[in-house]
């Protein structure tokens, strides 16, 4: 199965989500209001709550009540009813997201330097044999 972080336009999202979900003053979104403060619906999913739901390593998401928001929000301690992320831990998350991505493409890219040289490898010790087919048949 392909990589969640390989969709194209995925990192985007989610970044995009990390981001209202992390400064916005509810903890809690739902699809609506991040179509409305996003402008519109995921690049990499029919909908937000579907992003949140494929990464959970950032994410909560509740089908049942329809919305989605970030775990980190949920172990911070409240203060005056509002669980605040410390400062630089968005750059953290944000951070993390990319360090994600970019292994993965780098994971990607590996398997595929890899089956070049083995099919490489196989044509070119082929060759000789396939050569040697075509002038016994040419005679």
């Amino acid at each position: 199965m392909p990589s969640k972080y390989l969709k194209s336009g995925r990192l985007a999202d989610v970044l995009a989500l990390m981001q209202v979900l992390a400064l916005d003053k509810d903890a809690h979104r739902s699809e609506g209001g991040l179509n409305d403060e996003l402008q519109g619906k995921p690049n990499s999913a029919d909908c937000w709550l579907d992003v949140g739901a494929q990464h959970p390593e950032f994410f909560r998401v509740n089908r049942k009540d329809e919305h989605v928001s970030l775990v980190a929000r949920h172990v911070t301690p409240k203060i005056e009813e509002i669980r605040a992320l410390p400062p630089g831990f968005i750059e953290t998350l944000v951070r993390t997201a990319v360090d994600l991505h970019d292994r993965e493409v780098t994971r990607h890219d590996r398997w595929w330097r890899v089956l070049y040289a083995v099919v490489g490898g196989l044509a070119g010790g082929l060759l000789p044999y396939f050569a040697s087919l075509l002038r016994l048949l040419a005679r």
